[in-house]
């Protein structure tokens, strides 16, 4: 458990659970303050000895601090020759312990419809090295849309760009639709039937008044982080 993502999700819960969850963090916090500055010391307890080391990750969106694992990227504006779209997520190893980051796409919605069991079944969705193709066949899906992230891994903890450039991660979430794609003629024919396909399909979600034109298309991705043990690390 990342001790300090907690603390500071701690404020959204009810007053009787802050409480209790104050309480058992902050006996926790002690811990790890006593070995932040004593980290070569081992820690007795009725007994039992233990080497704590003390570990946080940070996530933030648009320079703000995020306390979930998941970030759900919504798209309102869907036609061809759309503006393209990229959004980035910033990931901070703020302690001088490893950290692996994991990501996985666990909600995928177009017009209100969950599609991402298809999206695997049909090999939609594939994985190129560390980028993401939410939408690799371009003669089922018109748009292009996924992620690509630098890295998997943090080491050291984070100052800033330049001086600790391995403690931080930066994810970026990519989203297009090219309004005339160039190929053969045959080829832009099936385009321009695919476009008008998914172009009537936005006209009438944004139609009804049930649906909310914010989430046109709604892509929930989940970033955990997890503390690599130095005795793990070989």
């Amino acid at each position: 458990m990342n001790i300090l993502r907690e603390f500071r999700r701690v404020k959204k819960r009810s007053l009787p659970a802050r409480i209790l969850l104050i309480s058992i963090f902050s006996v926790i916090l002690i811990i790890n303050t006593y070995a932040w500055f004593n980290s070569n010391q081992p820690v007795n307890m009725s007994g039992l000895e233990a080497n704590i080391t003390p570990w946080d990750v940070r996530y933030y969106v648009d320079d703000k601090e995020v306390l979930d694992e998941t970030v759900t990227f919504t798209i309102d504006e869907l036609y061809p020759g759309m503006p393209n779209r990229e959004d980035i997520v910033r990931i901070y190893n703020m302690s001088t312990t490893s950290t692996s980051i994991n990501y996985e796409v666990t909600s995928v919605k177009v017009f209100g419809q969950e599609v991402l069991d298809q999206l695997k079944e049909n090999n939609i969705m594939q994985t190129d090295g560390n980028t993401v193709h939410i939408f690799a066949d371009d003669t089922e899906y018109p748009f292009d849309i996924g992620y690509t992230y630098d890295r998997a891994r943090l080491d050291g903890e984070y100052v800033d760009d330049e001086t600790t450039p391995n403690a931080g991660a930066t994810f970026k979430f990519q989203a297009s639709w090219e309004y005339q794609g160039e190929g053969t003629e045959d080829e832009n024919l099936a385009r321009d039937i695919l476009d008008t396909k998914f172009g009537q399909g936005a006209y009438e979600y944004y139609q009804n008044e049930e649906n909310d034109p914010s989430k046109a298309i709604e892509i929930t991705v989940k970033i955990t982080s997890s503390m690599i043990h130095p005795s793990e690390d070989t």
